[in-house]
């Protein structure tokens, strides 16, 4: 959901990851920051700890497992 912040853990990598979803204008992808549009954005919405997500971005697939899911409040 647009505003929620999904720790997945790349089960390729073996590697933990924050990404927050945010809108158009706000995207930092180098902070986390991830536009809802984008591929790793669409992914993950709907998705839910215990979930695994396998999405395609322009270099490959990802494979996500989600670990949590929260909205921090601002």
């Amino acid at each position: 959901v647009f505003g929620a912040t999904v720790v997945v853990l790349d089960t390729d990598l073996n590697e933990k990851e924050e990404i927050t979803l945010v809108g158009s204008g706000d995207e930092d992808y180098d902070a986390g920051k991830f536009l809802i549009t984008s591929p790793i954005g669409r992914g993950l919405l709907g998705k839910k700890k215990g979930d695994k997500a396998a999405i395609e971005v322009p270099s490959g697939m990802i494979n996500f497992e989600i670990l949590d899911v929260r909205f921090d409040d601002a």
